[in-house]
């Protein structure tokens, strides 16, 4: 028995607790049961099942940690996630502008900000119901998402209102890709029971470059969607 205290010597158990190590116990809890299975003569029939306890409550200890940290996972997941459309929500957008901003400061880069606001929601969901507005909210988010890159972020920031942050898009392509975004916007048609809805948006763009500011880009991308306040989209100004 003078041997178990050998075992464990270099193994600082209460640090790897401390530091949520739970597989690094299971290896170390294992590693000795191996060891006292090759030194039969050591460790008594009683030992050796209290170790193999040790390995079992090891093992579980990891699985529902495991668990926990998928948990946290999904919640985090859910803190930045419209549960509607699956797109970032608000405090999602904020976070990828601010590091869109923080990257097109630190490489440069230039990109573009582009708000998009349905028109007449209101009169859809008094009309239809607000299945039929969630319909037509569901698919918007759809559209701007598979005609997105993968390295931009779509977001839907308010009731009917969405945001993409175009990552490194030049400034002579931002005017184009808004605009390809606000034609295939505003020609959709949602099937909604024996009929479809067409989707009326308004859009409005703003580019940045290493010297914008998150607020001062979404005011600007604001004003240009209220000077436009039409299905077609009016270049910003300088």
């Amino acid at each position: 028995m003078t041997m178990v205290p050998g075992l464990l010597d270099g193994l600082k158990i209460d640090k790897l607790i401390a530091q949520d190590s739970l597989p690094q116990l299971c290896s170390a809890a294992d590693r000795l049961r191996r060891m006292a299975h090759e030194l039969p003569d050591t460790l008594g029939p009683a030992a050796l099942d209290l170790l193999d306890d040790l390995l079992a409550s090891a093992a579980e200890a990891e699985q529902s940690m495991a668990l926990q940290r998928a948990r946290i996972r999904y919640l985090e997941s859910l803190s930045v996630t419209d549960e509607l459309t699956t797109l970032l929500n608000r405090r999602g957008f904020e976070a990828e502008l601010s590091r869109a901003l923080a990257r097109a400061r630190r490489l440069p880069e230039t990109g573009l900000l582009l708000l998009c606001d349905l028109n007449h929601f209101k009169a859809v969901n008094d009309s239809y119901g607000h299945q039929a507005g969630d319909a037509i909210l569901r698919a918007v988010a759809q559209a701007l998402k598979n005609n997105t890159r993968e390295s931009d972020y779509v977001a839907r920031v308010g009731g009917d209102e969405f945001a993409v942050i175009m990552t490194h898009t030049p400034n002579q392509e931002s005017a184009f890709l808004a605009d390809k975004l606000s034609t295939l916007i505003n020609a959709l048609q949602v099937p909604w029971q024996q009929t479809t809805l067409p989707v009326s948006a308004s859009f409005g763009m703003a580019e940045y470059d290493r010297d914008s500011r998150p607020e001062t880009l979404i005011f600007l991308a604001d004003q240009n969607l209220y000077r436009n306040k039409r299905p077609r989209l009016i270049p910003a100004e300088a």
